[in-house]
């Protein structure tokens, strides 16, 4: 894209993640990613809170003794999968404008994608460095993480993004998270 496209998608997180707050005052969001797909045609936004996930269980009729980890960590099993996104929609379609036009030829696909995936984990950066997901104890009860949803690729984007974003002892909770 262009060299301000993470602070384009850092502004359109920032909204999402606001207003997510400001709907559910009281839920205690333990997660927020951002998602795009193999075909890098898109950038959402997922958060899932520990009342979200209760109710995810609950629906699917999961006991509290399972344990049940897809639930907690596959952003598209989140309450707020795409929630609160329309801030996203420009972002969106200027990627599949761009990758269905003449300016990505098949050959330079994957470093277009890659790039994508560098923004996407410096958007999430930029947002953490200024406050928005807290600061000292509050921050460490929020994962950060950037995945593709349906790509044999995500787990790997997960954590390595997971280990940019986090402090060490968040990072280490959700390298475990399959465990």
């Amino acid at each position: 894209m262009h060299p301000e496209f993470a602070r384009e998608i850092a502004d359109a997180a920032s909204v999402t993640y606001r207003a997510l707050l400001a709907a559910h005052p009281d839920e205690h969001f333990y997660a927020f990613a951002l998602y795009t797909d193999s075909g890098a045609m898109t950038v959402v936004p997922a958060a899932n809170s520990e009342e979200g996930l209760k109710r995810v269980r609950e629906r699917m009729e999961i006991g509290d003794d399972e344990k049940a980890p897809e639930f907690t960590w596959a952003t598209g099993e989140w309450a707020y999968e795409s929630a609160e996104a329309d801030s996203f929609n420009p972002l969106c379609e200027r990627l599949a404008d761009t990758v269905l036009g003449p300016e990505i030829p098949e050959a330079k696909f994957g470093e277009f994608f890659r790039d994508l995936q560098r923004d996407m984990i410096e958007a999430l950066r930029l947002l953490d460095q200024e406050g928005l997901f807290g600061t000292g104890a509050a921050r460490e009860k929020i994962t950060l993480f950037v995945t593709i949803s349906d790509d044999n690729g995500a787990e790997a984007l997960e954590n390595e993004s997971a280990k940019i974003l986090n402090p060490p002892a968040v990072f280490d909770r959700f390298i475990n998270r399959y465990a």
